[in-house]
Parts: C-alpha cells; sequence; structure tokens
C-alpha cells in the first residue's frame, strides 16, 4: 500500500511563497475542508485554531513514538530553471462606490490616506518554475485523491498565482522523504536534539505544538 513516489506539480504560473512549501501541509488543508466541508476555522481575534482529530494523511510517519512525529515527505524542490522575483500590487477605493457607504446621520467623507479606505501598495515575493516536486513514502491512491482539490498552490491564488497545470506521480527507486539524490542531501526540516532552527515539522506548520530545533535543508 505504501510506496516511494515522486510527486510533481507542473505549472502555469508563479507561486507565491517560501522555498520549502511542504507538500505535507498542503493535503492537510485539502483534508480538513473534504471532511469538515467548507467552514471558517478560525474566529476573530483567535490566535490559533483548533486541531483536528482524525486527520491521517497517506504517508508513513517518521519518529512515530516522539512528540516530534513527521509525515514522509519532502520539502519542495524546484527545478532547475527557477527564477525568484517580486511584484507589487495596489489596493485604491473606487471613489464612484462613495454613495454605498454607510455615514450614519453625518456627513461623510472617503479618506483614502489614511484609514480603512486607504490607499496601499503591496510586494508580493514569488517563484516562476517549470515544476516543484517533492519525494514521499505514501500510499498512492489516496494522494491521487487529495491532490485533485490542489488546483493552486502557495497565497494569493484568487488572483490566479499559484495554478497548477497537472500533477504528475511516479514511483522511485528509493525512499528520498528526508535526504536524497547522489549526495544525499537533507530534503526537509528533522528535529534535533539541543540547538536548531524553530521550524514546525507536520501540519499545521504555524502552530507552536509542531516546532521543534530542527536542522534545516
Amino acid at each position: 500500500m505504501y510506496e516511494s513516489l515522486r510527486i510533481r506539480a507542473y505549472l502555469q504560473t508563479g507561486i507565491i511563497s517560501d522555498q520549502f512549501l511542504p507538500l505535507d501541509g498542503i493535503l492537510y488543508y485539502h483534508a480538513v475542508r473534504e471532511k469538515f466541508g467548507e467552514q471558517i476555522f478560525a474566529k476573530p481575534l483567535e490566535s490559533s485554531t483548533r486541531e483536528f482529530g482524525h486527520i491521517n494523511l497517506p504517508f508513513t510517519r517518521k519518529l512515530a513514538d516522539t512528540e516530534a512525529h513527521f509525515y514522509s515527505c519532502s520539502f519542495a524542490v524546484w527545478s532547475p530553471d527557477m527564477v525568484e522575483d517580486q511584484q507589487t500590487y495596489s489596493k485604491r477605493f473606487d471613489l464612484k462606490y462613495s454613495d454605498m457607504i454607510d455615514f450614519g446621520k453625518k456627513l461623510g467623507k472617503v479618506e483614502t490616506a489614511r484609514g480603512r479606505f486607504k490607499n496601499y501598495h503591496i510586494k508580493v515575493y514569488y517563484r516562476t518554475a517549470t515544476y516543484v516536486e517533492w519525494y514521499a513514502h505514501g500510499w498512492r491512491d489516496q494522494i491521487e485523491h487529495l491532490l485533485k482539490f490542489a488546483t493552486h498552490l502557495g497565497k494569493k491564488t484568487s488572483q490566479g498565482w499559484g495554478a497548477v497545470l497537472r500533477w504528475e506521480i511516479k514511483n522511485w527507486e528509493a525512499d528520498w522523504s528526508v535526504r536524497g539524490f547522489e549526495e544525499r542531501r537533507l530534503l526537509r526540516a528533522v528535529p534535533v536534539k539541543g540547538d536548531g532552527f524553530l521550524y514546525g515539522v507536520r501540519p499545521s506548520y504555524w502552530n507552536p505544538k509542531h516546532q521543534f530545533p530542527c536542522k534545516m535543508p
């Protein structure tokens, strides 16, 4: 049931993300939505969302009997033609809609230099590549099932970023989920005893309960 795999996403547009882009985090998002439906899990002003029970991703686990257990899935490996770049987009209030704002009984004015309707420019950093891939030891059928929901990767997908042309899964010669290639280089965060870079080891990666001192790629 579990196999060594290479999972590749061929990209249509650039991705707004860091270099790591963990695939198990992407699949966790879709697994939660499939089980619980489309909901707002985090309430306003909550510092963290509650954890969901019984969400098991279709990967084997490393260090399974410890608090720092993690899934057998590498971080992103980008195609050789990957380029990092940046872009700026703007938010600007269209004054022709000012009559739709409820100012109460006061004479109102839309202030675009400050406050709620302030115009601003946001800089985003993105990566363009022919493909991005991951190596894993997992259950192929279940991975394919979750990937059919993953049409985009990274942030700002509503603006067209991170569009995936197609997914490709191939059987691989060995388990490269932690180390791979000829030099056996590290391909994901691995928890270590003592000093290390504080980082998540499993979804949700932002959750402090899942963060440990790690050796990083």
